[in-house]
């Protein structure tokens, strides 16, 4: 198994030779509560024996209509062997709605995983996943108006441009790889992920053109949880996207404020700044109730469209359910919160 997450970083790394295509992701400010978005490694690493998760953001309402993202993944976990290894599976759905045209992008995908212990305590994990999916795209012209309607006059004519193609669809598949460090003590936690996204380059074209593809995006993160006190607990992160010429830095941390004594703690509030580097400040407040996580975040931009926009960026709103099925497995891997 070790050869084999050797192999799956080796295939990574060789993939980002090659990187010139042609098209972006949705992405979220808040994106440790996407986690099969964020690496295929991730599912299956976490507590209990099912997650849920649901988000929506909502942007730049202030310049045209608003660009809508619905996201939703389950993923269930299997422990495995004396040594407690960790099987995923998972599915991941998104739909994006942008602008007059309606443009909407619909995304589905398969997930699986493995984490395999690193040593006899089951202290560090190494694992990889890889995910299948599908994607579909449509485009309505009916609001779009084009030059060549109006023929120099005020009476609008049809268009001459090629409408005739309003959607696509292409196969998709990506991998990933994930290491995570689980102390002894189950404090002072540390996670780190490589990933990438479209691995085939599908093309993406209604016109369909050869040269139109998507591009491979390369995603990386880091992230830890550090037991300040019994009442304090700090959570730095970082993800950083590269897609062909656009990459994206998000970073930030946050602290959580303890509402019981347990050593898990089931209730929780947290508070800290995230930036998205030179785009914008994210305001975010979340709130842990037993074995649901309740988070919303607001973007202020700061970057050259904060004029055109009114510096209003978008609300985003995610939930996370993680759920136990008793008797689903014997065995109990204690993955801390990221």
């Amino acid at each position: 198994m070790m050869s084999r997450c050797r192999f799956l970083f080796f295939v990574l790394i060789l993939v980002l030779i090659d990187s010139k295509v042609k098209s972006q992701d949705i992405h979220f400010s808040q994106f440790y509560t996407t986690p099969l978005l964020q690496n295929p490694a991730n599912a299956g690493f976490f507590n209990c024996d099912y997650r849920l998760v649901a988000n929506y953001r909502n942007q730049w309402r202030s310049v045209t209509k608003p660009f809508t993202t619905f996201h939703a993944s389950g993923d269930i976990r299997r422990i495995k062997g004396k040594n407690k290894n960790i099987i995923g599976l998972g599915l991941d759905a998104s739909v994006d709605k942008a602008g007059d045209s309606k443009f909407t992008t619909t995304q589905f995908g398969f997930v699986g995983s493995v984490h395999r212990t690193m040593d006899r305590y089951s202290h560090h994990y190494l694992g990889g996943g890889v995910m299948l999916g599908m994607t579909s795209s449509n485009i309505d012209y009916t609001n779009l108006l084009f030059s060549d309607m109006y023929g120099g006059t005020l009476v609008q004519v049809p268009t001459t441009e090629n409408t005739a193609l309003s959607s696509l669809s292409y196969f998709d598949f990506s991998a990933g790889a994930a290491y995570n460090y689980i102390p002894p003590s189950f404090q002072n936690s540390f996670t780190m992920g490589l990933a990438i996204y479209h691995i085939n380059k599908p093309k993406k074209s209604f016109f369909k053109e050869d040269s139109s593809r998507v591009f491979r995006k390369l995603v990386f993160n880091v992230g830890a949880n550090l037991h300040a006190s019994s009442r304090f607990e700090f959570y730095p992160k970082l993800q950083y996207s590269l897609q062909g010429p656009s990459e994206e830095l998000v970073m930030g941390g946050f602290v959580r404020v303890n509402l019981d004594k347990m050593q898990n703690s089931k209730y929780g509030i947290y508070l800290g700044p995230w930036l998205r580097w030179k785009d914008a400040w994210v305001i975010v407040t979340r709130f842990d109730v037993d074995q649901f996580s309740f988070a919303f975040n607001y973007d202020l931009t700061i970057s050259k469209l904060a004029q055109p926009s009114e510096s209003k960026g978008g609300p985003e709103l995610s939930i996370i359910y993680i759920g136990c099925i008793p008797h689903f497995n014997k065995k109990i891997v204690f993955c801390p919160r990221f």
